[in-house]
């Protein structure tokens, strides 16, 4: 059916779902206090989570009068590197409405908003706004703590509000586009943002992976079905291939059995701990 409004998103610890939903909700409630309830348009918010490996092994097609906000985390300063395949290569935008939104953890969302709206654009989408969210960080919960709390959740549903009201009276998708440069980011994006360490050097753990605690450990098989790499094995639990650091597994344990002891990986994690803890960043919206 034509007319659909999507919430698209990659959220392994679940803030990135909560802002992504957050607007969607809004733009499908402010276009039915439109009245545009027309046999053409679907008036709810069509969830859709791309985070279980599953659900990227089919291609996304949407089509000309859907409305997309499309929901990713920050990692390095760049959109995850794993996942970033999957929307270049098999999602098809149609001539849909996209609205590209980013999170971060207090540090900075880089260059990650002008890469999702690049993709976006190249994938066939009018892009008409779009946003960077302040959320907990997944390695340290003193960073950006609690968020996004209701200011961030406000900011979201007004992107949402204020996209329905310029797709009502933008006419046509050349008219609803936004320039490139409407959003911050350099284009083409930058490298991604080098990891320190407490000693102000390059900390390096690519290969560190979270480790079980065995006594802890119920084998109930949260981890395994949560990791969005599928690379903690159902046999023993333990991770077996790439760890994107997403903390999926470590937030979604009940008895907190799962941990990281690298050295450079908590050397990270104190810094941004130092550093960041006490530095209140916004959530900002682009239309």
């Amino acid at each position: 059916m034509k007319g659909k409004i999507w919430a698209i998103y990659f959220s392994p610890t679940g803030n990135t779902r909560k802002v992504t939903c957050r607007a969607a909700s809004a733009a499908a409630l402010a276009r039915s206090h439109f009245g545009q309830q027309e046999a053409d348009i679907d008036p709810e918010v069509t969830e859709l989570s791309i985070t279980p490996l599953s659900a990227r092994d089919e291609a996304l097609t949407f089509a000309e009068g859907d409305l997309v906000f499309f929901g990713m985390p920050t990692y390095a300063g760049r959109l995850p590197n794993k996942i970033m395949p999957f929307i270049r290569d098999m999602v098809s935008g149609g001539g849909a409405f996209g609205v590209p939104l980013v999170t971060y953890g207090n540090r900075s969302a880089d260059d990650a908003l002008m890469e999702l709206n690049l993709l976006m654009r190249n994938a066939g989408f009018c892009v008409l706004g779009g946003g960077v969210f302040v959320c907990q960080h997944a390695f340290a919960k003193t960073l950006a703590s609690g968020r996004p709390d209701a200011e961030d959740m406000e900011k979201a549903a007004e992107l949402g509000r204020r996209v329905a009201e310029k797709l009502r009276n933008a006419g046509s998708a050349e008219n609803g586009d936004l320039p490139v440069t409407a959003f911050p980011g350099h284009n083409p994006p930058g490298a991604y943002y080098v990891p320190k360490g407490l000693d102000g050097q390059p900390a390096v753990f690519l290969k560190a992976k979270p480790k079980r605690d065995t006594e802890k450990c119920t084998c109930c098989g949260l981890c395994a079905g949560c990791c969005p790499m599928g690379s903690i094995r159902s046999v023993d639990y333990e991770t077996a291939g790439i760890c994107i650091k997403c903390q999926a597994c470590i937030e979604k344990c009940p008895v907190g059995a799962r941990f990281f002891d690298d050295a450079a990986f908590l050397s990270h994690k104190a810094m941004l701990e130092q550093t960041y803890a006490d530095r209140r960043q916004e959530s900002e919206i682009f239309l």
